[in-house]
């Protein structure tokens, strides 16, 4: 058995809730990691964006000025914090092409950077009925990535 092996049979897997209520109002103590996907054409209509504008306007502004001022680093795959308040952080994942299909090795690319950052800064990680319902291999991808790393997930039907 290899060492990282026999630290995975130790570390303690992630807890899911869901949540009845708005991911503008994210439950826990901690910092807290609101997901949102962008894509490589920067468009921002998505209906998630629209939720985001009640509360964060900057989430859409951060998101087309990430797309107009693209570099190198504007690939599948990339992470863009945006600090909306003291303890939340809406991450948008890079990981949908031109034509909002979901590019699942970006999407697994950016989890993998979500997990990492979570663990890092002691986070819990909150998606949005929305997100799961515009990118249906979101779920299966946070257990694989997030909660299997010891990261706990919530999930809010109301949005």
């Amino acid at each position: 058995m290899t060492e990282t092996t026999d630290m995975k049979k130790f570390q303690i897997a992630g807890k899911t809730k869901t949540v009845q209520g708005s991911i503008l109002n994210p439950e826990n103590a901690g910092l807290c990691f609101v997901l949102n996907v962008a894509n490589l054409a920067g468009k921002t209509d998505a209906p998630i964006y629209n939720v985001f504008q009640k509360k964060w306007n900057k989430v859409k502004q951060e998101a087309r000025g990430w797309y107009t001022t693209k570099t190198g680093a504007y690939k599948a795959g990339a992470v863009q914090t945006v600090a909306v308040q003291s303890n939340v952080w809406v991450l948008n994942l890079l990981c949908q092409d031109e034509e909002l299909k979901t590019d699942v090795a970006g999407l697994e690319k950016s989890l993998k950077e979500v997990c990492k950052m979570a663990k890092y800064e002691n986070a819990t990680v909150h998606v949005s009925s929305l997100l799961v319902d515009a990118v249906p291999e979101m779920v299966e991808l946070l257990k694989k990535h997030i909660l299997t790393n010891g990261v706990s997930v919530y999930f809010y039907n109301k949005d």
